[in-house]
């Protein structure tokens, strides 16, 4: 049956999934899936796993419908949810939790030639404090792009953003971590490292 949706307005097919119209949430369903399941891919490595935590975080949107208020775009509101559910997920098996957790923090063989191992990690922690006070908005955008290593067009699609938003949020980002690090104790280390660094981790 064809949809008698034609507008991609979340606060409208919101309002009309409240009212009980599956058709409606089925479009916010199709509209999400794919870049979703992308994020849930790269941290479960299995499609499986992926699938299962997606669905169970639409579950939940269904079910909870009209306890939601939206104070940002509903795929920011997904995303969020997601990242709970694949927590919670990997928290029930402490040895993939552990490889999630310990992976992007690796140093490479490499750059023990640099840097010392303990170095680094003070250097990611640092980093990691930087993006966990940067604004809302800004600090989404950078760990979707960083993190998850989605393009600024499948960002801008996700948070229902323009693309240009999604770049100037990143360049206010990345300049905003350089600033900071110019005033911090790692300033005395090579810039180009640095800049490897903040592509590297996050």
């Amino acid at each position: 049956m064809k949809s008698l949706y034609v507008s991609n307005n979340d606060h409208e097919l919101l309002a009309a999934s409240r009212e009980g119209d599956e058709a409606a949430f089925r479009l916010l369903f199709e509209k999400y899936w794919d870049d979703l399941f992308k994020i849930a891919l790269r941290r479960l490595y299995s499609a499986d796993d992926a699938k299962d935590v997606l669905q169970d975080v639409f579950l939940s949107f269904w079910n909870n419908i009209h306890n939601i208020t939206l104070e940002e775009s509903l795929g920011g509101y997904l995303y969020t949810a997601l990242r709970n559910k694949i927590f919670n997920h990997l928290e029930k098996n402490s040895k993939r939790l552990h490889t999630l957790l310990q992976h992007p923090f690796t140093p490479a063989e490499c750059e023990e030639t640099v840097f010392s191992r303990y170095t680094t990690k003070e250097l990611e922690h640092y980093i990691k404090k930087q993006v966990s006070n940067m604004p809302e908005k800004m600090r989404r955008i950078y760990v979707l792009s960083r993190e998850e290593h989605m393009s600024n067009a499948d960002i801008a699609s996700l948070l229902n953003l323009s693309n240009q938003t999604v770049k100037n949020q990143l360049h206010h980002a990345l300049t905003r971590l350089r600033k900071n690090l110019e005033n911090s104790p790692f300033h005395p280390f090579t810039s180009a490292y640095i800049l490897f660094l903040l592509k590297k981790f996050l």
